[in-house]
């Protein structure tokens, strides 16, 4: 009964939310100085109704430019953003929790960057003031100020054997995916 409620007031929300804070971005710096469940709420359903997650503890500088709309946006809750940056569509700006890791932590992104179409920016790397990150590029590098990154030739790996294990950072439960569903692995 519980979360039919919150499933029936969560548009409300989103627009009392809107109506005072102007935006979600006014919503994001009010929840960040007062955290209040029902608001999360609204923030939240905000993004998974179009498909997309801005971490609320992620720091953004000013509002940022999405000239696609936030579809298939992904910012990792302790990434960093300048100000007017320029986000296209399915860009993942994603922190790197993996053990041993030449780059753990998330990315930090300068002003005036501007990030095309399905780039993906990952681990504790610097993007400098002023750079452009071509579509479908993936950074996993420090970019100095005013560099440009783009796609290299696709590399082929070969492994002897594949190993699909995923840990979740949840529950630190390791699970591998076969036949469309995720299994506990050894259990």
């Amino acid at each position: 009964m519980k979360d039919l409620l919150f499933a029936l007031m969560r548009p409300f929300l989103l627009a009392y939310a809107f109506m005072r804070y102007q935006n979600i971005w006014g919503l994001k710096k009010h929840l960040q100085a007062h955290p209040g469940k029902l608001l999360k709420l609204a923030y939240g359903h905000y993004f998974m109704q179009r498909g997309s997650f801005v971490g609320l503890t992620s720091e953004i500088a000013g509002t940022p430019c999405f000239p696609h709309g936030i579809q298939g946006i992904f910012i990792s809750n302790t990434a960093k953003i300048g100000k007017d940056v320029v986000i296209f569509q399915q860009v993942t700006i994603g922190s790197n929790t993996l053990p041993d890791s030449k780059r753990p932590g998330s990315p930090v992104i300068g002003d005036s960057v501007y990030i095309g179409a399905g780039a993906k920016i990952i681990g504790g790397v610097t993007v400098g003031h002023h750079c452009r990150i071509g579509a479908n590029a993936v950074v996993y590098e420090d970019m100095p100020p005013y560099s440009v990154a783009v796609c290299a030739p696709t590399r082929i790996l070969q492994k002897d054997a594949l190993d699909n294990t995923y840990t979740t950072p949840l529950d630190g439960v390791e699970y591998y995916f076969r036949d469309g569903r995720l299994h506990r692995k050894n259990g």
